[in-house]
């Protein structure tokens, strides 16, 4: 019975081939839970690889909305150096390398194999780019920009930046807290970001300026550095202040004739700064 049952293999080459090597290589079967467990693993790596990548466009999100797009010409020499610096490229970097590795594994799984490149890649980025949405709207993009972690060699969060670029009164530009304001605003106190005090003089502020100046508030200052100082501090002159959170401009407002004013022109001191109609036109001048 048992010589009839091996015959057939004895008189194949191919399957006697086989049979050694399974012998030579000790091979056994493996059990159907190792099966099992493999397939759910690469599923969740996969899941947590796309979950990453969710984290890493939430943060994209938040280096984004957070630049100072409208005032960026008050910093930066031209809107593509202001770009380069503001982009998101670690984190979009990120995001690819999440999803790129949340696609092999998925592929890996037991019916991964049966879909497209497309189809998987596609939904990827579709699921990481609405998590991370999702996460972005619950503030969970900013967390990630100041945790510790986000601190590399080569990185530098997009508000740690944005402090720096805003504290160099040298170039006409200087951010902080306002202490105090002179009763016939004249002039006012200001702790700039690296704690330094500051009188600023005010004869150049308009209306628009002037309601920025609560003490207490966070503000940015555009003007032109000074060589005296005063009592309480360095001076620097004021051209434009602007708060902190820098709200999207309101739309244009087209006035009638009746109704156009314009607004006075501000020192030579003031219109010698870059760029000095673009900060005008914010105030609506």
């Amino acid at each position: 019975m048992n010589e009839n049952f091996h015959e057939p293999v004895d008189h194949d080459p191919f399957a006697r081939r086989v049979l050694e090597r399974i012998d030579s290589e000790h091979m056994r079967p493996r059990p159907r839970w190792e099966f099992v467990g493999e397939n759910y693993l690469f599923w969740i790596l996969g899941a947590v690889a796309v979950a990453l990548g969710a984290v890493a466009f939430s943060a994209a999100l938040f280096e984004i909305e957070s630049a100072d797009w409208s005032l960026y010409a008050a910093t930066h020499v031209s809107f593509w150096a202001f770009f380069l610096a503001v982009a998101p490229f670690l984190w979009a970097a990120a995001l690819l390398v999440f999803i790129g590795i949340g696609y092999i594994n998925i592929k890996k799984t037991r019916r991964g194999y049966r879909y497209p490149l497309t189809v998987i890649a596609i939904g990827a980025i579709l699921t990481s780019v609405s998590l991370g949405t999702a996460l972005y709207a619950s503030g969970f993009g900013e967390i990630i920009e100041e945790s510790p972690g986000s601190a590399l060699p080569f990185y530098r969060p997009i508000l740690s930046a944005e402090r720096a670029w805003w504290q160099a009164p040298e170039q006409g530009v200087l951010a902080g807290e306002v202490l105090s304001v002179a009763s016939d605003t004249g002039s006012f106190v200001l702790r700039d970001l690296s704690g330094e005090v500051r009188t600023v003089d005010a004869d150049d502020l308009r209306a628009a300026d002037l309601k920025e100046l609560v003490v207490g508030a966070t503000v940015r200052v555009v003007g032109a550095p000074t060589s005296s100082t005063t009592e309480s501090g360095i001076a620097f002159h004021a051209c434009f202040v602007f708060p902190w959170n820098f709200p999207p401009p309101p739309p244009p407002v087209v006035a009638t004739s009746s109704e156009r004013t314009s607004a006075p022109e501000r020192s030579d001191e003031c219109k010698g700064i870059r760029p000095y109609g673009a900060l005008r036109a914010l105030h609506g001048e």
